[in-house]
């Protein structure tokens, strides 16, 4: 089983944060994520399934499934990946800091991957962090 993780701290309150890694600000914050279909608009929770669309450009779109199986509110979110190319779980957690909030986010892949893999999407890892960063921080805490 391959891991990656990475953090950034962002100056912003938790609240806000928690506010922009929800699955369904997914498409406007990950780079590689295009759709989040079936996220609840109501409260959702732990057993909550939602189909996401990713690619780069519009080409190359895979579909698989993200299933929540742990929700700590203004915490943490884990879900599995399943029904797709890089099955596994990911952990989003957040921490209050004193100057502002710390994201790490982790994700564990069943499959193993190549070094050159692992390097890509722990590059993409960093880059969507520091756009989640630059549009939570621009909107102010």
């Amino acid at each position: 089983m391959a891991e990656i993780t990475r953090s950034i701290e962002i100056i912003a309150s938790r609240n806000r944060v928690w506010s922009h890694i929800q699955p369904q600000k997914w498409p406007e914050v990950f780079n590689f994520v295009k759709e989040v279909d079936g996220y609840p608009t109501a409260k959702a929770g732990v057993g909550t399934k939602v189909t996401v669309v990713a690619g780069q450009n519009g080409e190359n779109l895979v579909k698989y499934n993200v299933e929540i199986v742990e929700l700590i509110e203004k915490e943490k979110i884990v879900y599995r990946r399943y029904g797709g190319p890089l099955s596994g779980t990911g952990i989003i957690q957040i921490q209050s800091l004193q100057t502002g909030t710390l994201l790490r986010r982790t994700s564990y892949y069943e499959d193993a991957l190549s070094e050159e893999t692992l390097r890509a999407l722990g590059e993409g890892m960093e880059k969507d962090n520091l756009r989640l960063k630059e549009i939570i921080e621009k909107i102010g805490s």
